[in-house]
């Protein structure tokens, strides 16, 4: 087999590599079978018992590229739960703001829709789940986000269940992961939980 088809197909073992190896798997990617996906992990995600006992989930607002959960949090944001969503407040740093009202939201620098700054601020312990993105995952769960280092060190001070969103062509066998790097508890892709 020629040497460009296994670079091709087999990630960077380096995480700035691994990142633009999987960008590029998700662009080739079928859009109707990523919507596909989509709609089964929402499906899926509406029976996990850990969403249906939480009292405030943490979600995110998703990407182009990510999973879309707008159908979900248009429901979450309606009750009886609480609904938050991720406010960046510095380089790395992100909070957990409410929200109730999907229309007020604005766009920030990385094009990521986010509460607005006078949103009330819910402190990370009474936060009951994450929902959390990622570019990959492994099956072990360790996950790859996009390098900001935001989810990581939220996470560190949160006892939440870590829930990651991901749909079966972003979980690999290993992904390049680094001691401060935070493991998921569970997994949700179109085929159920791991």
């Amino acid at each position: 087999m020629p040497e460009n088809i296994i670079e091709k197909n087999t990630p960077p073992h380096d995480k700035a590599g691994f990142r633009q190896w999987m960008r590029q798997r998700l662009q080739a990617a079928d859009v109707s079978a990523l919507q596909q996906a989509d709609e089964l992990i929402r499906k899926r995600l509406r029976q996990v018992p850990e969403l249906k006992q939480a009292r405030t989930v943490l979600a995110f607002a998703p990407l182009a590229g990510e999973i879309d959960i707008w159908p979900l949090l248009t429901e979450l944001a309606k009750g009886p739960q609480r609904l938050c969503l991720p406010l960046i407040i510095g380089p790395g740093l992100m909070e957990a703001r409410e929200v109730d009202d999907l229309t007020r939201l604005e766009q920030n620098s990385f094009h990521i829709a986010e509460p607005l700054p006078d949103a009330p601020l819910i402190a990370p312990e009474d936060i009951d789940l994450v929902l959390v993105p990622g570019l990959a995952f492994s099956g072990d769960l360790w996950r790859m986000g996009r390098g900001g280092g935001y989810y990581d060190r939220f996470l560190a001070g949160c006892t939440a269940f870590r829930l990651g969103l991901t749909r079966e062509l972003q979980i690999m066998e290993h992904i390049p992961h680094e001691p401060h790097d935070l493991r998921m508890q569970a997994l949700l892709s179109e085929n159920g939980l791991l």
